[in-house]
């Protein structure tokens, strides 16, 4: 594990036990959620001249948490990291909207760099039967686990990317309280906006998942066209 990993793993296991005494208290149905999503850094991202973070809304299934729970912090923290790095490695879901558009603009904004030199991560930590948390159970796990804020002060990334649309427009916000959304490039603010906090880069921007156009016939695709070009055109002025 290179230095990035270790003090992401640090953090993890701070909030570690934290998150399962929340959990246990709020009497949460443990089998419904999913493992933590949590993340590692390898060359590839260091080695980018552009660094760029991929934020997600939440995971779609990421093993189960029951199965993690009561292991020993440092071995269940370690084996996600290292589940992250192998899942990026093998590529399985690299034809998915997600991963193809995190793809396109990462070559956009660097050519000629290395292939896959981003890092991912989600707003949500964990997902429940595979969708968005319960209004209760996602304010127990971002109230007790609350990695996104220091995975970007740890990843120190030049520019942040929100895919989680307008309707995590109230969690973005409270994740990163007092945070404004900003019209861009005169798109609609439901479409693209650049998110202005003091903890996030000046490139900071939330559109809609990839899903709302990366899945679906040709004309659908060429959607994401306009919000690709602009995020580049911003992120290279």
């Amino acid at each position: 594990m290179n230095q990035i990993g270790e003090q992401l793993n640090v953090m993890y296991l701070e909030y570690w036990n934290r998150l399962k005494g929340a959990l246990a208290d709020g009497n949460v149905d443990l089998h419904s959620l999913s493992n933590p999503f949590l993340i590692d850094a390898d060359e590839t991202y260091q080695d980018a001249s552009t660094k760029i973070l991929f934020v997600g809304k939440e995971t779609n299934g990421w093993g189960q948490y029951i199965d993690s729970i009561n292991r020993e912090p440092e071995d269940a923290v370690c084996d996600l990291q290292n589940d992250y790095i192998r899942f990026r490695k093998d590529g399985k879901w690299r034809h998915t909207p997600f991963w193809r558009a995190c793809r396109i603009i990462c070559d956009k904004l660097n050519s000629g760099g290395p292939k896959n030199g981003y890092m991912t991560s989600n707003l949500i930590k964990l997902d429940q039967n595979k969708t968005r948390p319960s209004p209760e159970v996602e304010e127990i796990i971002c109230n007790n686990f609350p990695l996104l804020y220091y995975e970007i002060n740890i990843l120190r990334p030049d520019v942040v990317l929100f895919f989680t649309g307008p309707y995590y427009d109230d969690r973005l916000q409270r994740t990163f309280a007092g945070s404004v959304l900003e019209a861009v490039n005169g798109m609609p603010l439901n479409l693209l906006c650049r998110v202005i906090h003091d903890k996030l880069p000046y490139h900071s921007y939330r559109t809609y998942h990839p899903g709302y156009s990366l899945r679906g016939n040709k004309a659908k695709v060429a959607r994401f066209d306009p919000v690709v070009d602009a995020i580049v055109n911003l992120v290279q002025q």
